[in-house]
């Protein structure tokens, strides 16, 4: 299996990736500005620094898959608020998922999705962790901005990518890139009005299990990114142990060795009462202050 990227490695890699998306963006306006393309509308964004992108795109195009945009006129300006997106290659791969596909000019987050999806082997040996990253760090912006501007066939898109790429071949235990599946994973189920924890249960389990594990590696504000997401995960994994320590008092040989000692068994729900009690504390917390 392929080592684990240290997080310092990942963090170069993904600002690389940044200096190459200005480059992609720069591409996109270059050409969409050309004669022989129809642009009629101009995403405007506004990064942290004040920095405004004008991004051009087509009306008509879009009209399609965004009933946001019904309201808006050729020529006019779309302003997406920073709260939504401050970062343009965030809007181009939005555009080039909603523009036909030409075999001459392939997007590059279908470059990207193509990557990640073909660096899976039974042993993982080329699986490519930065990449990985990579994508997991664009789909909750791309899904933020799908959202603001009601594009349902954007978020469907995303969905079957998480699905069929991300899901299947983030290794949980090891690396970084899990601590992201699970930014994406909730981001996604955001857009879609969706319970994060049931989403993720639907496709394994283990996802749920392994979420401690991936909420120690994220810094403060990754885990206030989804801290609505947070006490509904423990919630579910003190539930699932505790339905596996019920199966193991009444079920099978072990359950005879508990009957003498009742020892392990004891110190099991002690744990559970405990990590209970410690979820409760930390609900409380994020509620506020108790009115006086």
């Amino acid at each position: 299996m392929a080592e684990a990227v240290p997080e310092g490695g990942i963090e170069r890699h993904l600002q690389q990736a940044a200096a190459a998306g200005r480059q992609h963006v720069t591409e996109w306006s270059e050409r969409h500005t050309a004669p022989h393309f129809q642009t009629d509308l101009w995403f405007v964004v506004t990064d942290e620094n004040g920095q405004k992108t004008r991004i051009p795109a087509c009306h008509a195009v879009l009209n399609i898959n965004c009933p946001f945009l019904h309201s808006f006129q050729a020529g006019d300006d779309v302003e997406i608020p920073q709260t939504i997106c401050i970062d343009a290659l965030t809007v181009v791969y939005f555009l080039w998922l909603n523009y036909p596909r030409l075999p001459e000019a392939e997007s590059p987050f279908d470059t990207l999705v193509s990557v990640t999806s073909s660096t899976y082997g039974t042993s993982l040996r080329n699986y490519d962790e930065n990449k990985m990253v990579e994508l997991c760090v664009a789909i909750p912006k791309l899904a933020k901005l799908a959202d603001w501007i009601q594009c349902d066939a954007t978020i469907g898109r995303l969905e079957d990518i998480m699905e069929r790429t991300v899901l299947e071949r983030v290794p949980l235990r090891e690396g970084a890139a899990s601590k992201y599946l699970y930014m994406a994973s909730f981001a996604l189920s955001d857009a879609k009005n969706e319970d994060g924890t049931a989403y993720l249960k639907e496709q394994d389990y283990e996802l749920v299990d392994e979420f401690p594990a991936a909420l120690i590696r994220m810094n403060e504000a990754e885990r206030e990114r989804i801290a609505d997401h947070v006490a509904p995960m423990f919630e579910a994994l003190l539930g699932g142990c505790s339905s596996r320590i019920q199966r193991i008092d009444a079920t099978g040989d072990i359950s005879e060795v508990y009957k003498d000692t009742e020892y392990l068994s004891e110190e099991l729900k002690l744990l559970v009462t405990v990590a209970k009690f410690l979820l409760n504390s930390y609900k409380e917390a994020r509620s506020g202050p108790a009115p006086s």
